[in-house]
Formats: C-alpha cells, sequence, structure tokens
C-alpha cells in the first residue's frame, strides 16, 4: 500500500463521515482503491486487513447486541 493509497482512503473516511454512504458506493471506491476485486473478495495485498475489518465488525455487532 503506496502513501497515496492510503491519503485516499483517510479522505474517503472523512467524507463518508460527513455524508452517509451507501454500502455499494463503499464497496465500489474500495474496488477502485484495490482493496476488493470485482466480486467483493479482497484482493492479495489486503486480505490481512481484510480479516481486520470482519474481526472488529463482528465484534461491534457482539457488542450491539448485548
Amino acid at each position: 500500500m503506496t502513501s497515496e493509497h492510503i491519503q485516499e482512503v483517510i479522505e474517503f473516511m472523512k467524507r463518508d463521515r460527513a455524508r452517509k454512504k451507501t454500502k455499494e458506493e463503499i464497496i465500489r471506491k474500495f474496488q477502485e482503491i484495490g482493496f476488493l476485486d470485482s466480486n467483493g473478495d479482497y484482493t492479495a495485498p489486503y486480505r490481512n486487513l481484510g480479516r481486520w475489518i470482519d474481526e472488529c465488525t463482528r465484534r461491534a455487532k457482539e457488542k450491539k447486541e448485548r
């Protein structure tokens, strides 16, 4: 991941806070950045990132259900 990729993700997340995005918009952006392939799966360089995101999502859901 280059510093340009990181900066693009940071800017995307800042804009995301200002305006709610649909799940489709977020998936499309992550595909443009190269995190996801056309099937919505994490690309090889970002599989660990994907596992981390999935784990954080799972924990947040569990916490919310309590």
